[in-house]
């Protein structure tokens, strides 16, 4: 067995159930944004515990929506105008900037985020615990890359929404439009820790400028992971280590991203759909795996980005240069070769190193 196969069989990964994707309230949200309504919504989701229903109420032409949320009991639990404004941008007044809402019910250790497509994904993060939840989406006229989702947790006994979680979601432009990511970003700077202190006017400007520094300068923030990617992980590791080629190319074509004129460029959204920082083993697996798949492109752009960001992980650079070799890039392959060979020599692990090493590099 050679160093990456071990690699791989220390890696454990827990498996988590899939949530079926509730599009429809989304779409529906998009629209009652974009035009004014001329009666009141109600939506009614499956699946809480303790709420029952939405209602948004229409203020007509800038005036702002009314979002009520009604309990299990027909109590009105929230009764606000602050949560929905209308705010002006260059197209007003055939179109608002502000936000749509939801009520949406979580399972422990799962979060869901509307992008900017409509799309509902479920993504994997510890903090996040069971129950009913209130989820604010901003939509902006002229932004087409990034999206935020306010998550509310529902508190039955004190009858308040606290807010948890400030979620950056970022769309593929370039090709697809598909969810490149999701960040999890710290909530105290916005000024507000419950929906009862929400002012929708305020929260979106401060909301555009956490955006523009997560865009040029970076925040501190977790990168969430769909449970999607994390479930086709685990079957693709145990097609690879059962044997298993055929399957293992298929499951990992379920990474690949596409649309109707052919395939992305996998420069467009391998790096930043597929490395997690906090989870680097789990992105060099992910690039070896591709590599045994035959999908040697998109291993060595995963693969790049993790020899420059970990010159450490030493495993890497023999999974990159195994890419370039098979896509016939051979002197940046003996150039992986080699750095993998020195590194293991450094740490006295010489006699682990793969034979075809010493006759590529």
């Amino acid at each position: 067995m050679d160093e990456k196969e071990e690699s791989l069989t220390a890696y454990k990964v827990r498996t988590m159930p899939l949530d079926n994707a509730r599009l429809l309230p989304s779409l529906t949200f998009i629209l009652l944004l974009s035009s004014a309504v001329a009666t009141a919504e109600t939506i009614k989701p499956e699946g809480l515990s303790a709420l029952a229903e939405l209602r948004l109420v229409d203020g007509s032409g800038a005036q702002p929506q009314r979002l009520q949320v009604i309990d299990r009991t027909g109590t009105t639990v929230v009764d606000t105008d602050k949560a929905l404004p209308r705010i002006e941008n260059a197209y007003s007044p055939h179109s608002y900037d502000g936000f749509m809402a939801d009520l949406v019910a979580e399972n422990r250790g799962k979060v869901s985020v509307t992008d900017l497509q409509g799309e509902r994904h479920t993504l994997l993060s510890s903090s996040a615990q069971a129950g009913d939840y209130l989820m604010l989406v901003t939509r902006e006229d002229g932004n087409g890359a990034y999206n935020f989702n306010l998550t509310f947790r529902y508190d039955g006994a004190s009858k308040a929404f606290d807010l948890t979680q400030v979620l950056l979601n970022e769309n593929n432009t370039a090709c697809d439009q598909s969810l490149l990511s999701t960040y999890a970003i710290d909530g105290k700077t916005l000024g507000f820790a419950s929906l009862a202190d929400f002012d929708g006017t305020r929260a979106f400007g401060t909301l555009k400028d956490l955006r523009l520094k997560h865009q040029t300068a970076g925040l501190a923030a977790e990168k969430l992971m769909p449970e999607t990617a994390s479930r086709n992980f685990d079957a693709a590791l145990k097609a690879y280590k059962a044997g298993n080629r055929e399957e293992l190319k298929t499951l990992a074509s379920y990474f690949m991203a596409g649309d109707d004129e052919g395939a992305c460029d996998p420069a467009s959204y391998i790096v930043e759909k597929y490395y997690f920082p906090g989870k680097v083993g789990w992105s060099n697996d992910l690039g070896f795996l591709f590599e045994q798949a035959g999908y040697y492109q998109e291993a060595a752009a995963l693969l790049e980005h993790i020899t420059r960001k970990h010159p450490d992980r030493v495993v890497a650079y023999l999974n990159l240069a195994d890419a370039y070799w098979a896509l016939d890039q051979k002197d940046a392959a003996r150039n992986a070769y080699g750095q993998y060979h020195e590194k293991m020599v450094a740490t006295g692990k010489q006699a682990r190193i793969p034979e075809r090493v010493i006759a590529r590099k």
